[in-house]
């Protein structure tokens, strides 16, 4: 059932027993398992109810917009309303809009390594290993359709292509999921998250968090009048339950937690800001140092263009190789993860947890949203002195791997990449999972440790971002979730 919030009569209390706060991917996948078990849910979103998120974007200018700062002032100086510098009108890092950015989300999926949950030279390492993950993700390959089987082995063999033996790298597959857009997803061939028994409220915006003796209470929400150009709170209700899960990605999700003062004991909401930064076309790849079955393997079978997803099963599964190195290097050098395409073009790799890199409320009143009169987000981003060496050694192994076999590799020096470095859509962090609760903010079930009712869903909690796109892990530490909730309100 889908409503909106502006239709709730002012000063109403909606109960349930588990409210979820976003529409995306974390919040839609926790719903579905939490109403097909047969709990009451209730999923708000702030959107008002609009045809395609580009008729929403100037909701998001009113409410997203704040200050962004650091790296952002010259490469991504609009990041928070924003897709890159220059580009408006089409899809952005963050959107306000029911479905979250999985309306345009171009799908592609693989697990976290299993190095990524290790405590290592400046990674926290997580409280949960990849093998916890593991059923889990084999649950969330189901639920999106995607094959159980994510080795270069098993594709090669799908696709009588061969597996390239690039010294220092592993060949990592990633599969493209169809029908991506979670608000219109069919699940488990039984019907929409909208049809469903789930309760959605559209255009109810989360204006307070409320808590005592250790609890949340309840939860301030709001709709919006439809006044242009900007409009106005039409009504304001309460939403009180028995457990609530933020799902709002995590530069909301870090705001919401400061408004509220929520979590935030140890100091950890906001901190830690990370991303998949991504160049520009920089890395030059020429000579053929590959067979031609192995190119096929790296293509998904086809061979021309840049990123090309030729191969397609009957459910319109798509698939690509890229070089990853290996566990064994990422050890050796002390540095994180990246990828290369088999045949040049952009740097993409996994940034160095840094506290400088965080989110505050926007102190300066100007910084305020122009409806509902709250602070909004500023964020600063900066680049870690480990980046820099991951960059260095990483694209020098690549270099000599790709020499040792017949071919060449060029790349420009660290200071031209920091000069045109973007986020890339990937916001990780901010909340992040950690054993003890001075050293993060949610526990190992994706709980606010200080909180007995209050758990935190999506990238937010991702204690390091790895290399893989994070959407496919946020789906399966959503259904984790989803078990763990299920559970407890069985035990009583």
């Amino acid at each position: 059932m889908i409503r909106n919030g502006k239709d709730i009569a002012n000063g109403s209390v909606v109960t349930t027993q588990v409210c979820i706060v976003g529409s995306g991917p974390a919040g839609i996948t926790a719903a579905w398992f939490l109403q097909k078990a047969g709990l009451r849910v209730t999923m708000i979103e702030g959107s008002r109810v609009y045809p395609d998120y580009y008729a929403s974007q100037a909701d998001k200018a009113l409410l997203y917009d704040g200050l962004a700062d650091g790296l952002f002032a010259t490469n991504e100086r609009d990041f928070l309303i924003l897709r890159y510098p220059g580009v408006r009108g089409g899809p952005s890092e963050r959107e306000r809009f029911y479905g979250g950015t999985s309306t345009h989300w171009g799908g592609q999926s693989r697990p976290l390594d299993p190095l990524t949950f290790q405590k290592r030279p400046g990674f926290p390492g997580w409280p949960i290993t990849r093998a916890d993950l593991d059923p889990f993700y084999s649950k969330a390959a189901a639920l999106c359709g995607l094959h159980d089987n994510f080795t270069a082995e098993y594709w090669a063999q799908v696709l009588q292509a061969d597996v390239p033996n690039l010294p220092g790298f592993e060949v990592a597959m990633y599969q493209f999921m169809p029908n991506t857009n979670f608000a219109t997803r069919t699940f488990e061939g039984q019907s929409t998250i909208g049809d469903s028994a789930c309760d959605v409220i559209l255009n109810a915006s989360l204006l307070e968090i409320d808590k005592a003796g250790g609890r949340v209470t309840g939860l301030r929400v709001a709709s919006m009048d439809n006044t242009n150009p900007i409009p106005r709170k039409a009504t304001e209700f309460t939403v009180k339950a028995d457990v609530y899960v933020l799902a709002c990605g995590s530069v909301e999700n870090a705001r919401l937690l400061l408004l509220s003062d929520v979590g935030n004991e140890s100091g950890h909401v906001g901190k830690t800001f990370m991303c998949h930064p991504l160049t520009g076309s920089v890395i030059g790849v020429f000579g053929s140092y590959l067979t031609y079955d192995q190119q096929r393997l790296m293509d998904g079978v086809g061979l021309s263009g840049v990123r090309p997803v030729a191969f397609s099963d009957a459910n319109g599964v798509g698939v690509t190789g890229r070089f990853e190195p290996d566990a064994e290097q990422q050890l050796k050098w002390g540095i994180g993860s990246c990828w290369f395409w088999w045949n040049g073009g952009n740097y993409y790799y996994e940034a160095t947890p840094t506290p400088d890199s965080r989110i505050v409320l926007a102190q300066d009143p100007q910084r305020r949203d122009k409806v509902f009169g709250q602070p909004q987000t500023h964020i600063t981003w900066t680049l870690d002195p480990r980046d820099q060496t991951t960059y260095e050694k990483t694209t020098a192994l690549f270099q000599a791997s790709v020499a040792g076999l017949g071919g060449q590799v060029t790349f420009p020096d660290w200071a031209t990449i920091t000069r045109q470095v973007v986020v890339n859509g990937h916001h990780i962090g901010t909340a992040r999972m950690s054993a003890l609760p001075e050293d993060g903010v949610v526990d190992a079930d994706l709980k606010v440790h200080t909180l007995d009712n209050l758990y935190v869903a999506g990238a937010s909690a991702f204690a390091s971002a790895g290399v893989s796109n994070p959407t496919f892990t946020i789906i399966t530490l959503s259904i984790r979730l989803a078990e763990h909730l299920i559970g407890k309100f069985a035990a009583g």
